[in-house]
């Protein structure tokens, strides 16, 4: 049977029952940072084939879609990502095939029109022709008149205004059009905007590196000297799949290993494993020779350039979160200074350049790339999370709330100001409410300590902790460490265990007046009472049944009292009075009461609430032992099917009810559905967990009895 604390307006407690890939950047980003261009003489149009370094990752099914391709296709990405890379790989190929292939450098007017006049000499223009000023037409006359293939590529384009030339990028009539004939263009950028590309171009984004082939960049620079595949992975994840920058620890840890270990200094990294944790603890710089910070540079510049005044301003509030998507309602505006729609630009333009990742479909959130997080978290704007919550709770499983909880649990620092505490204690209420017991566990064990330490043990936020502590190591299976630990909170806010009501005062009433409520979830009151009813199911789990019933009864008077017979909280000590009425034999009375509950929740929360789902599924567990079978069946069906679309699969309430479920069936039919309940609870408890080792335990006991 499931029973519930009621911790949370979405939900009874359970307690006892029950991207795209890369290729490699190795010094092949074509910087060039304040020269000036070569005369036009000096101009060379070969493609610079003694940049390419190690081999070619993780492109391999793009590189290939290319070879056979035409057009114009743009590779647009961030710096570092490997653009050229790629366009240098297809130019090889095209090349060893015999086909023509000229490189322009386009990073700046002088070398753009330079090297085009370069490429139009090699088809035939003549100086002549060249002077009448018509070289962008003339070009591509030639171009279209060439037979087989031809590669030309545009290196480094990122200031679209150039490619306009003497007409327009976007109208197909500057100096980048799209071939005629069976030529390629391939054009490398930060900028992917398709507005300015036109209808013509086809646009190829970049993306990060995935674990595994950012693991064999490393390596081919870093050799297997360096550690094993799997440390090699959790360091590219860590330097967020950028090539420029998994070369980059490659060569520094090759360059260790080269040397005699006589000659390495002390605690310098020779291993993937010692480079990440040396990163973690800040001993270490991804970006020792600025590299990425001229990267990140050009990019700014770029983006000021087009108007986006305010994008370092966006780039210092995103570097404020943890490594994980920030759902955009967290900038709300009356909560940041930038303008709506000025936020919403810098965003689109930052995810072009591949600095963020912007994600509008579903909740909208936005991922700061984790190298440029780590460039401006010395001068973030830290802005709590929790503000984004408006009127939602945890226990309602919308899709805010597993977005917001790695945001509340990040950076808690002994200096961390109250509310972040207050927002800590918010995600472990997520964590709990969403059945992740081993998360919860984890995180609530620090955030009380945490919170403990900087606010002090009588502070509301580290009761709360406390709280939702218990909660934790209840559904962890830990009923005793529970019992003792709500039992000493209990007593600190001042319930009286055993008697009537809480010790805290109820609010006096007017004579024929209704009843005055006291605010739902912010009272000292309603905390007391939240806390009798959280340490009754602890008393509950241990044993104490009667004790759990007298303290469901106190709990249940005060909730009705304070906050009327309706309220969810009063409905859920209701229900957990219920259950325990049910553990000790008094079954009829106990459907009776889950009878009432359930209508009243229907009625006010709907009847697939969370609660309600929870009340259904004991009463049902009531009918099938008082011989129901099939109207118990057809409910737990019920509530399987709206646990698994509304929680997922996995939750601990969806498979407690696919537990009562099977209680329904056939032995027969039975048994391979408790299989299923036991996998996944031994994955998502634990082994050792009471309710899994129930559950293995009625499934031997079942398996008994078949025949064979």
């Amino acid at each position: 049977m499931t029973t519930g604390a009621g911790a949370g307006a979405g939900g009874n407690s359970i307690s006892g029952g029950t991207q795209g890939t890369v290729v490699q950047a190795g010094h092949i980003e074509h910087l060039v940072v304040h020269q000036t261009p070569p005369p036009a003489d000096e101009v060379t149009v070969a493609p610079p084939f003694g940049r390419r370094g190690t081999p070619l990752r993780g492109r391999a099914e793009l590189l290939a879609r290319l070879l056979d391709a035409s057009g114009t296709h743009v590779l647009y990405g961030l710096g570092g990502v490997g653009k050229t890379s790629l366009a240098l790989a297809a130019a090889d190929v095209l090349a060893r095939r015999g086909a023509p292939v000229w490189w322009v450098a386009a990073q700046d007017a002088g070398r753009l029109a330079g090297g085009l006049r370069a490429v139009a000499r090699r088809v035939g223009v003549r100086e002549d022709e060249l002077a009448s000023g018509q070289t962008a037409d003339l070009l591509w006359e030639r171009l279209a008149a060439l037979p087989g293939p031809w590669l030309l590529v545009l290196d480094n384009a990122d200031d679209l205004a150039l490619l306009d030339g003497p007409g327009s990028l976007a109208a197909g009539t500057g100096w980048a059009r799209a071939p005629r004939t069976s030529g390629l263009v391939l054009v490398t950028t930060r900028d992917g905007d398709p507005a300015a590309w036109g209808a013509g171009p086809v646009l190829h984004p970049l993306g990060a590196l995935p674990g595994p082939e950012g693991a064999r960049v490393l390596a081919d620079r870093a050799g297997e000297q360096a550690g094993p595949a799997t440390d090699a992975e959790l360091l590219a994840v860590r330097l967020g799949g950028l090539p420029l920058a998994l070369d980059s620890a490659g060569r520094y840890l090759a360059s260790v290993a080269e040397r005699p270990a006589f000659l390495r200094t002390d605690g310098e990294p020779a291993t993937y494993g010692a480079y990440l944790a040396a990163l973690g603890t800040g001993d270490l710089a991804v970006d020792r020779d600025g590299t990425l910070a001229r990267i990140w540079a050009m990019s700014l510049r770029l983006l000021q350039d087009r108007g986006h005044a305010r994008v370092e301003d966006v780039l210092r509030l995103l570097a404020g979160f943890a490594d994980a998507p920030v759902p955009l309602r967290v900038f709300a505006p009356d909560r940041v200074d930038v303008p709506p729609g000025e936020l919403w630009t810098c965003l689109q333009a930052l995810d072009r350049l591949g600095l963020a990742a912007l994600r509008a479909d579903g909740e909208p959130v936005v991922t700061l790339h984790p190298l440029v997080r780590d460039a401006y978290r010395a001068e973030r704007e830290r802005l709590s999370a929790e503000a984004a919550l408006d009127s939602e709770v945890p226990e309602e499983h919308g899709p805010l709330w597993p977005l917001l909880v790695p945001h509340l649990l990040d950076d808690l620092g002994p200096d961390a100001p109250e509310d972040v505490w207050a927002g800590a204690v918010l995600a472990v209420r997520s964590l709990n409410a969403r059945g992740l017991v081993a998360a919860a566990g984890t995180a609530v064990e620090r955030v009380r300590r945490g919170a403990a330490d900087r606010l002090g043990d009588a502070h509301r936020t580290v009761r709360e902790a406390c709280f939702e502590h218990g909660r934790a190591l209840l559904n962890a299976g830990r009923e005793r460490e529970a019992l003792a630990l709500l039992g000493e909170l209990a007593a600190a806010v001042g319930v009286a265990v055993g008697a009537d009501r809480p010790a805290a005062p109820t609010p006096a009433a007017a004579p024929d007046a209704a009843p005055a409520l006291v605010p739902a979830e912010d009272s000292d009151l309603v905390f007391a009472l939240q806390v009798r009813n959280e340490l009754a199911t602890a008393l509950q789990q241990n044993g104490q049944l009667e004790r759990a019933r007298t303290e469901y009864a106190g709990a249940l008077d005060g909730c009705a009292r304070a906050l009327g017979p309706d309220h969810w909280r009063t409905l859920a000590c209701r229900h957990n009075l219920a259950v325990c009425l049910a553990l000790l034999g008094r079954t009829q009375e106990a459907l009776a009461e889950l009878e009432t509950v359930r209508a009243a929740e229907s009625r006010t929360l709907g009847a697939e609430h969370p609660n309600a789902l929870v009340t259904r599924e004991n009463r049902a567990v009531l009918l099938l032992e008082s011989g129901d079978r099939d109207l118990a069946r057809a409910e737990l069906a019920a509530v399987v099917a709206a646990r698994h679309r509304l929680l997922g699969a996995d939750h601990p309430h969806t498979l407690s009810a696919r537990f009562n479920l099977a209680r329904c069936l056939a032995p027969a039919d039975a048994l391979p559905e408790l299989t299923a309940v036991l996998e996944a609870r031994t994955r998502v408890l634990g082994p050792g967990h009471p309710v899994t080792v129930a559950t293995r335990e009625t499934l031997e006991r079942l398996a008994r009895t078949l025949p064979g």
